[in-house]
């Protein structure tokens, strides 16, 4: 095995951990007699352990030196003799470098759970917002469609309205339309699900007939034909109605030949 294959594979860490066994801890130290490269490994090992089981050392209450000290009688005590104290490459400080390492990756484990957590649930919270919001738009359009549904109600029931039937002409036979014209306010209303579709550039204008000449209602809104009423212009004592083709924005007189629908009264 090459050096650098035999210093990558692990086996200096578990004999800084005293986890091999007595042959195995003989060759480690064998290949450590024979390549220096491999001490040099072993040495930067067991210093980095050191260092990280006394990089933060817990100091004694200042009052626990004088206590001890009181119970020792040491008038007569010889002077110390400092030994020098070599590095252990096991013992108890190892084991505490390991078991501080395995606090910290469960540590770092649980702060990523509670991470995630926060962060579905913050996603839910935004997604249940969106929701609502999604909620009250529909409620609100449906709102809109009862009111719409409860006035066409209210003017398709009013007994003084009119109801005149407004008949395909040859430009489109199968196209009709209904107007409800209110005798008393004079307001007309017009429903023209019956008409077909136009190009973007025409609209659809109403002009009611009285005394034989045609009367601006307005022009019908773009787009595809609701089957809803709509409020057109007011008027007095209409003959007849009729719906032309016009320009986009409607003209100030019909275009007679293209008259697509017409009733009388």
């Amino acid at each position: 095995m090459e050096i650098r294959e035999y210093i990558e594979s692990g086996v200096l860490e578990l004999y800084v951990y005293d986890q091999l066994s007595p042959a195995e801890r003989r060759e480690v130290e064998a290949m450590c007699a024979q390549h220096p490269e491999v001490q040099a490994e072993l040495e930067a090992i067991e210093a980095t352990l050191h260092a990280y089981a006394t990089a933060s050392p817990v100091q004694p209450p200042a009052a626990l030196r004088e206590r001890i000290l009181s119970q020792l009688d040491l008038t007569d005590a010889p002077e110390p003799r400092v030994v020098e104290m070599k590095p252990q490459t096991s013992g108890t400080y190892l084991w505490l470098a390991a078991a501080s390492v395995v606090l910290c990756v469960l540590s770092l484990g649980g702060n990523w759970y509670q991470y995630t957590q926060n962060k579905d649930l913050t996603g839910q919270i935004a997604q249940l917002q969106t929701d609502r919001n999604v909620m009250a738009d529909n409620n609100a359009h449906l709102t809109r469609q009862i009111n719409t549904v409860t006035e066409d109600l209210t003017i398709l029931s009013n007994p003084s309205n009119v109801k005149v039937e407004l008949a395909g002409l040859p430009l489109s036979p199968a196209a009709k339309a209904l107007i409800y014209w209110d005798q008393k306010r004079k307001s007309t209303y017009i429903n023209t699900a019956g008409l077909p579709p136009l190009a973007q550039d025409r609209q659809y204008q109403l002009w009611a007939i009285v005394d034989g000449k045609p009367v601006d209602l307005g022009i019908l809104p773009l787009g595809k034909q609701e089957a809803i009423l709509a409020h057109m212009g007011d008027v007095s004592e209409p003959q007849a109605f009729a719906i032309t083709i016009e320009p986009k924005g409607g003209s100030a007189g019909p275009t007679l030949d293209q008259m697509i629908v017409m009733g009388k009264l």
